[in-house]
């Protein structure tokens, strides 16, 4: 089995909690993307479920191999509808898992859910699964994984017990990307995160940086450059909401960066220096606050599929009314 990365000492108390047996019944895995929560979610299920004595899991028993495979039947994987447009989990998907859940299990110990992402899951959806998630049947273990845990309705939130991920050290990521023959320069870029640092090095990072320097040319200036930048970004960034996200997080990444040079540390984007500075006088804190809520209003819109121009053009509009707050 492949090892897995980062956040040792969570999953070490995961481990601990399995073994006596004290496992809340829905767990919400949380944490930025690519640092490996489904992954451990999908090994969680193995460890619970392992028929070795000791050192679970083993990898090797009948439970292990079948969950490896992606064939165990007490193992349901659930991701947004295929058959819709809009990338949520449906109601009709819910309605599967709660019939399933009262079937027979086949021959695991435990019956392993999981949802990803879970921020996926629809307004209908969660209140179909409610009352299961609350009370599930015995040797239910469900484990909702997101990297967006504010999207989650508050109902689903409390009936949940919040494991947070974070991003791999840059000793571990060091590690990592000499392993993979990965550029080292890809430490700062990947912000812990090995999926994004694979993401950057398959040629995303051009499309990244493309973004990143259209994006602060755009902002501040009249509403026809906001305009012309939406419209062309929309064009270069075809494929829906998942596309339409990368604005979003670049965006996210100007703020967290600002936020850096407002605590006195060194930004990511440090060419962006003199722009982050003005950012952080203008809008640390409450200004940042504001404009991080205004991007999980433009996720959720992009996640209904509204025309990412729109989100975009909304968005940026509010990034210029805080910086003329000055």
């Amino acid at each position: 089995m492949e090892p897995l990365l980062g956040n040792d000492q969570l999953r070490s108390r995961l481990s601990r909690a399995a073994a006596d047996r004290r496992l809340h019944h829905c767990f919400v895995f949380e944490g930025p993307e690519g640092v490996g929560k489904f992954s451990y979610a999908m090994r969680f299920a193995m460890e619970i479920n392992c028929l070795a004595a000791h050192d679970r899991p083993c990898g090797v028993c009948e439970q292990c191999r079948w969950i490896l495979a992606g064939t165990h039947p007490d193992v349901i994987v659930v991701t947004p509808d295929a058959e819709r447009a809009t990338p949520i989990i449906s109601a009709a998907q819910a309605r599967e898992i709660v019939n399933a859940l009262y079937l027979q299990r086949h021959s695991a110990r435990y019956r392993v859910v999981i949802l990803s992402p879970a921020d996926a899951l629809g307004e209908e959806a969660a209140n179909i699964l409610l009352k299961t998630l609350e009370e599930p049947p015995i040797g239910t273990q469900f484990i909702l994984v997101t990297a967006r845990p504010a999207s989650l309705l508050q109902t689903v939130r409390s009936r949940s017990q919040r494991v947070r991920f974070g991003p791999l050290s840059s000793v571990e990521m060091s590690a990592w990307l000499a392993k993979k023959g990965l550029d080292s320069g890809l430490i700062v870029a990947a912000g812990g995160s090995p999926g994004r640092a694979i993401a950057l090095a398959e040629g995303e990072a051009a499309v990244r940086a493309e973004v990143l320097d259209a994006l602060c040319r755009a902002i501040g200036q009249p509403l026809h450059a906001l305009f012309s930048f939406s419209e062309a970004t929309s064009k270069k960034l075809e494929g829906g909401s998942e596309r339409g996200d990368l604005v979003l997080q670049m965006l996210e990444e100007l703020l967290a960066d600002a936020v850096a040079v407002a605590s006195g540390r060194a930004p990511v984007h440090v060419d962006r220096l003199p722009m982050l500075g003005r950012w952080s006088s203008v809008l640390w804190p409450s200004g940042i606050g504001r404009l991080q809520v205004e991007i999980g209003l433009a996720r959720e819109r992009l996640r209904l599929n509204v025309a990412p121009r729109i989100v975009i053009e909304a968005l940026l509009a509010h990034v210029n009314l805080e910086l003329q707050h000055a």
